[in-house]
């Protein structure tokens, strides 16, 4: 099932942090802290659309996922969501919010935010990272 799986080109221009059982873990370029959690499963866009094995394993790495977020980041609360009306590939956002953001309170959905440098995205990609490597 994975050998067939194609990313869609939007997230091709992402980071790719990882690869975990069965999701890549790329990284958003905003200014927020930010994953993308994508199943390696061609043709779904919606978690009931997964079996329950996958299911499973896909909520046991948004936690993993959710942690060492958590720890790395200052964070009130972590906004994680899968919506997917403009990119029809199932895909689960891990976002790191605390109250003194730029946004805070409102969504981050359809707002304009400030990008991170190169510099910027390589740092904080390393530091993911390696706490992937470490869990």
């Amino acid at each position: 099932m994975i050998e067939d799986f194609i990313l869609l080109d939007a997230f091709k221009r992402k980071q790719l942090i990882t690869e975990l059982s069965i999701c890549s873990v790329l990284m958003e370029d905003k200014e927020f802290p930010w994953l993308l959690l994508i199943p390696r499963r061609q043709n779904i866009r919606q978690m009931n659309q997964l079996s329950e094995k996958d299911r499973i394993q896909l909520m046991d790495e948004i936690t993993m996922a959710s942690d060492i977020m958590e720890k790395l980041f200052p964070t009130d609360i972590l906004n994680v969501a899968a919506i997917g009306n403009k990119t029809p590939q199932l895909h689960v956002h891990i976002i790191c919010r605390h109250k003194d953001d730029s946004l805070w309170p409102e969504v981050v959905w359809g707002r304009k935010m400030k990008k991170l440098t190169d510099e910027e995205q390589l740092i904080r990609a390393d530091l993911i990272r390696s706490s992937f490597g470490n869990s």
